[in-house]
Formats: C-alpha cells, sequence, structure tokens
C-alpha cells in the first residue's frame, strides 16, 4: 500500500510539473475550488498541508486521488487534449488477470509519458 501511495504522490507532482503548476497554485486552486472560504490564513495552512501530504510516507490515499481528481479538471490539463486514465476491472476475471491489466496499462501511460518528455 506504501508502494501505491508513493506512486500517486510522484504522479501528482510529475502532473504538476508536466502542467507547469507549481504546488503553492495547485494547492490554492483546489483549496478555493472545495472550501467555501477565501481566508488568506486558511489557504496558507492548506498550502503547508499539500506540500506534507505529497510527501509523507502515510498520507491516505484517498486525499491523493482527490487532489489528483481536481487536478484533471484544470484548464491545463484539458488544454493538452487529455483525459483521465481510469481502470475498470470486470468481475469475470481473476483478480490476477486485472492487477496484470492495470500493471501493463501502468507501463503503456509510463511509455507515453516518457515519450512526451523526449
Amino acid at each position: 500500500m506504501k508502494n501505491e501511495i508513493k506512486r500517486k504522490q510522484q504522479e501528482l507532482k510529475d502532473w504538476l510539473k508536466k502542467l507547469g503548476l507549481s504546488q503553492p497554485v495547485f494547492a490554492k486552486r483546489y483549496f478555493c475550488e472545495t472550501n467555501e472560504s477565501d481566508n488568506e490564513q486558511e489557504i496558507k495552512r492548506f498550502i503547508e498541508k499539500f506540500k506534507k501530504d505529497i510527501n509523507r510516507k502515510t498520507t491516505k490515499i484517498s486525499i491523493i486521488e482527490s487532489y489528483l481528481k481536481i487536478l484533471y479538471q484544470q484548464n491545463e490539463f484539458l488544454k493538452l487534449g487529455l483525459v483521465n486514465h481510469e481502470a475498470y476491472c470486470d468481475d469475470e476475471f481473476s483478480d490476477v488477470f486485472n492487477k496484470r491489466m492495470k500493471k501493463l496499462s501502468e507501463k503503456i501511460t509510463d511509455s507515453i509519458l516518457e515519450k512526451d518528455d523526449e
């Protein structure tokens, strides 16, 4: 599970870099989109929390996934014509098969992202 958290955290960092968004800028956008407050002190506290969340081993994966969900809705992401990749596993297949297919899909995605960086 810790590897999954680390992978998701790295995915978030990679997307932020690829989209040219700094961590504070994205954290502020996230805060404003998910809260009704625009209190600068609360925003600053959240930015610090965000920075810790994307580095801490104990961060809940659901928190990182919520950040990614908002990230996938950002104009910078949409302008690139990208879509959120999401795995769908059918109950008709075994867990082993589904895990292998997910791993294959991740390798393909990583390969595409590496080619885009070149």
